[in-house]
């Protein structure tokens, strides 16, 4: 476990499997920084950014595979309901883009508190309330799920040649014009 005490940068990368490069699935550490600093510099990154890869605690840099469950609300944990529920992550597994799994997690926590104060009133069963919440959290988690996949499919679409090209030329373009709109 790690504890930080001061600033610190959070960054993570996705690459999809490629037969064009090696996998740096079984790298770690300084091995697994220094090809992903490659990867960085051959698709043209932002110096900044390079820095912020190339000064990272080589110990710190970790590598894992993600897997996503299904899009389809149907297909996410439908079980009986019970006293006993599950909800984020252990559901919904979500791909790590853009912090939706640890919202969608935030949603589900919400929900149930509302589904099992509602038993708690009397105005449901516990039993009602879980099953209740489980099928709003299938359906939240469908949702999460659709938009979080998108940007993968984006990632999956610019790992190639012409898609890495316009990546480079768009990304400068997109950010002089979010710094216009400032």
């Amino acid at each position: 476990m790690s504890v930080t005490t001061g600033p610190t940068y959070i960054w993570g990368a996705m690459f999809p499997e490629s037969a064009v490069r090696d996998s740096p699935r079984d790298l770690q550490g300084g091995e697994l920084q220094a090809a992903l600093l490659g990867m960085f510099c051959e698709r043209r990154w932002a110096e900044h950014t390079l820095e912020v890869i190339a000064r990272a605690d080589p110990h710190s840099v970790a590598g894992f595979r993600f897997n996503a469950a299904s899009t389809r609300a149907a297909d996410l944990a439908p079980w009986p309901a019970g006293r006993i529920t599950a909800l984020g992550d252990a559901v919904h597994a979500t791909p790590p883009t853009a912090g939706m799994g640890a919202g969608a997690a935030i949603r589900d926590a919400a929900s149930l508190l509302e589904h099992i104060s509602a038993a708690a009133n009397g105005t449901t069963t516990l039993t009602d309330a879980v099953g209740d919440f489980e099928t709003g959290m299938r359906r939240r988690g469908s949702e999460v799920l659709t938009l979080a996949m998108k940007t993968v499919r984006w990632i999956l679409a610019t790992d190639t040649t012409l898609g890495a090209a316009a990546t480079a030329v768009s990304t400068p373009i997109l950010a002089a014009a979010a710094r216009l709109r400032h």
